[in-house]
């Protein structure tokens, strides 16, 4: 690592104004930047600087960032350690090294990070892609993401590319932060360049693709977390509210999206979780029915010998 990569890396691990008041609890995540606070949208206003297309920050450490889209392009960098996030309900560790591309409309949420990682963020406005789209070979991976980052509204997939042992995006990465620290007036014009040639570079990488789920896919993913977090209490009217939908909307949609109805799917989660948990523990079978939410132990010995076709007693000592 050179000396200016170095000096600057020291400067990020260093506390800031907002990290210091999560630390001590006097602040938390600024919701101004929101433009919706129902679907949790962050405008590209109220990150960049008014007259700006591309802003670079410092992710803020030690805080949970709760599922979120934008209306811009982010490309989050892991410059040291690791950063763990969902986006579009599948967890990814990002390791140093790695860039993740969100186009707009992706939810992604962020879990807390520590004091050395450093991950930092790329804000880039959707009209700086229309310059250099004309530049992106059509066969080429990025071509789909970038035409829909162009040209739609929202993006279809997110992008993972690992960077590690690769001198020459790491260069162009490592340039575009040298200039955080450069003459301000050419600092935006070297950042456009040099990152039109990190984009056109990484035109020939083979990236990890998180294709976005619909709408309905997200609710039922909510829904199976909450059945699996709540397995002893889960209820349809609780979820509900939680989801601010109508029963009769959700018990429709999860009857769509799983073809099964609400209570049926929680039933199928609870015989997982007994069927997890049964080859591990030493707990009795009617304990461990209990736990997972089968009150009615009779019924259960019932359900169970008809789903797998023997019992819960030899079932454990089959498998």
């Amino acid at each position: 690592m050179d000396r200016g990569l170095y000096d600057f890396m020291e400067k990020m691990k260093s506390t800031n104004f907002e990290e210091e008041g999560i630390i001590h609890k006097k602040s938390g995540i600024d919701s101004s930047i929101f433009t919706d606070r129902y679907r949790n949208v962050i405008s590209f206003d109220k990150v960049c600087p008014s007259g700006k297309m591309i802003s670079i920050r410092k992710h803020t450490r030690f805080i949970h960032y709760p599922a979120h889209s934008h209306d811009y392009v982010e490309i989050c960098y892991v410059l040291n350690g690791k950063s763990v996030q969902v986006v579009e309900n599948e967890e990814v560790e990002l390791l140093k090294g790695d860039l993740l591309f969100l186009g707009p409309g992706v939810t992604h949420e962020i879990y807390p990070t520590g004091d050395d990682d450093i991950i930092v963020n790329f804000i880039i406005h959707k009209k700086f892609f229309s310059y250099i789209f004309e530049f992106i070979n059509e066969s080429c991976n990025l071509s789909n993401f970038f035409t829909d980052v162009v040209f739609k509204k929202s993006a279809t997939s997110a992008l993972i590319f690992s960077t590690k042992g690769k001198s020459r995006l790491e260069g162009s990465l490592n340039e575009m932060l040298s200039e955080l620290d450069g003459n301000e007036d050419l600092m935006e014009p070297r950042v456009k360049f040099l990152l039109g040639i990190l984009v056109l570079d990484l035109t020939q990488e083979d990236p990890k693709r998180i294709e976005k789920v619909s709408y309905d896919q997200g609710v039922l993913c909510k829904v199976i977390t909450y059945m699996e977090r709540n397995l002893k209490t889960a209820n349809l009217n609780e979820i509900s509210d939680q989801l601010k939908m109508k029963n009769y909307n959700l018990s429709k949609l999860i009857k769509k999206e799983s073809g099964v109805t609400f209570n049926n799917l929680l039933r199928e989660i609870r015989f997982n979780k007994f069927c997890e948990i049964i080859k591990i523990r030493n707990i009795s079978i009617n304990d461990l029915a209990i736990e997972v939410g089968f009150s009615n132990t009779s019924d259960f010995y019932k359900k169970f010998k008809a789903k797998f076709g023997v019992s819960p007693r030899e079932y454990r000592n089959t498998h």
